[in-house]
Formats: structure tokens, sequence, C-alpha cells
């Protein structure tokens, strides 16, 4: 298995309030991606804290064994949660501080990919050359678009397309979508923010995915993403299920 990230504030933003986890042990593997949200840098802050107590709580729970991937989901969530809202009620220009998150646990030993997701960053899996979006995203249009009120077209240029209606720190309790799959050889895990699906179609990332691999389409999706318009920051994270290479720890 490999992996390739990498993480870019685009063209129209001051500073980078996506954050991101790439963290490998014996037989888990998490991956995580978080796209802040608040003024100043209330963003960055609170994709930052989600992304540190995920980290850390995943380290906790390698040490003390009998990890359950579905449970460390749910129990991250909502130390993030508690975390942010504690830190947005106590300190100065915080307040109203959220974040989304999409985070990926890959049980290498069983493979099983269970996918957790708040928010709009997305989890795409590839597997035999076809892009399947695997999380939905909690947001006022795709609401819309559920109820038949709008196309997805339609979708594309709402005024209120980037209204987000679930978010770490939103609430006091935010609920987390669980996905569980099986891993097969040769799939490809994608986890992005909106920064990238905001400016390259599904079509167009399978297409590069296709043409350069996994290696090289992260920093290729990063370009098409800024060509296009780069109006957000822009996370990936690529997880290659064909070769053993280098593990990080980010």
């Amino acid at each position: 298995m490999n992996v390739f990230f990498e993480t870019n504030k685009g063209l129209m933003r001051e500073n980078n309030e996506d954050s991101l986890i790439v963290k490998e042990f014996d037989n888990y593997c998490l991956y995580a991606v978080a796209d802040g949200m608040g003024g100043h840098n209330a963003g960055e802050v609170a994709s930052s804290i989600a992304i540190e107590e995920i980290r850390n709580f995943f380290d906790e729970s390698m040490k003390k064994g009998n990890f359950k991937p579905p449970l460390f989901i749910i129990e991250s969530v909502n130390l993030s949660n508690d975390k942010i809202r504690e830190e947005s009620f106590n300190k100065e220009g915080c307040c109203g501080m959220g974040t989304t998150i999409t985070m990926a646990v890959i049980d290498k030993l069983n493979k099983i990919i269970y996918i957790g997701n708040i928010g709009d960053s997305r989890a795409y899996l590839l597997r035999n050359n076809e892009l399947k979006q695997i999380t939905t995203d909690h947001t006022y249009v795709n609401e819309l678009m559920k109820d038949g009120k709008i196309t997805a077209q339609e979708a594309k240029t709402h005024p209120k397309r980037n209204v987000i209606t679930r978010a770490l720190g939103s609430e006091e309790f935010v609920h987390a979508d669980i996905f569980e799959m099986e891993l097969f050889e040769n799939d490809i895990l994608l986890l992005c923010t909106d920064g990238l699906t905001t400016h390259v179609s599904d079509d167009n990332m399978l297409e590069i995915i296709k043409e350069y691999g996994a290696s090289e389409s992260v920093q290729k999706l990063i370009k098409q993403a800024n060509d296009n318009g780069g109006t957000d920051n822009i996370t990936i994270i690529i997880v290659d299920n064909i070769i053993r290479g280098e593990t990080y720890d980010r």
C-alpha cells in the first residue's frame, strides 16, 4: 500500500484552513482531511484541533489494543467536537468556528475500509475503472437535491451551495456517517476537501488518476483545481493498494 498527499492553499485564500492526517501502524492505517470554517484564523484552528484530537486518540487506542474502527470514529468525533466547542467558547476570535472531517480507517489484516464523515469533504473509491463517491455531502443544496427540488446541475451554481448542514463544533452532539466496505487489491482510495471537488468533476478526477497513476495524481489534481479557479484550499490523500511503499506520519 502506498500513500500520496498534499495540502495547498489555492489561489484566492490568504491562509490554509485545511488539515490532514496520514498515520500507519502494523494492522491499521488512519487517513483524514478536515476543512475549517470561521472568521479570521478560526477555521484553521478548528481543523487543527480536530486532526490533533483524532491523531492522539488513534495513538492511544493503538497502545491499548482491542481497537474497533467504528467505535474509534464515533469517539474521536465526540472528542474533537467537544474540544472545538470548548476553544470556541473560551478563545477570542474563535466563536462559531467549525470544521468538516472525513476519515478512513483501514484494517489491513481483515481488508476492510471504514469511512466516517461530517460535512462536505469527500471519500471516493476507484475500483475497476469506476470512481464512486462513498460519502454524502452534508450541505443545503444536497438536501434540496434529495428532495427533488433542484437538479445536480442547478446545485453547482446555487447561491447557497457552500452552506454546510453538519460540522464539528456546530452542535453539542454531531453524528458522523459511517461506511464499511471490503478493500480489494488495486483499489485506490481518495480523500479530499471541497477545494478539489468544486473545480474538478468526478469524471475529470478519474481521467487524471487513470492517466498519471496514484503517485503523480495528487499534484495533477491540485494543478487542475487551481487552473479552474483555485477559490479554496485543496487537500488530497490518495491511498493506492497496489504497491507496498514508504509509510508516512504527519
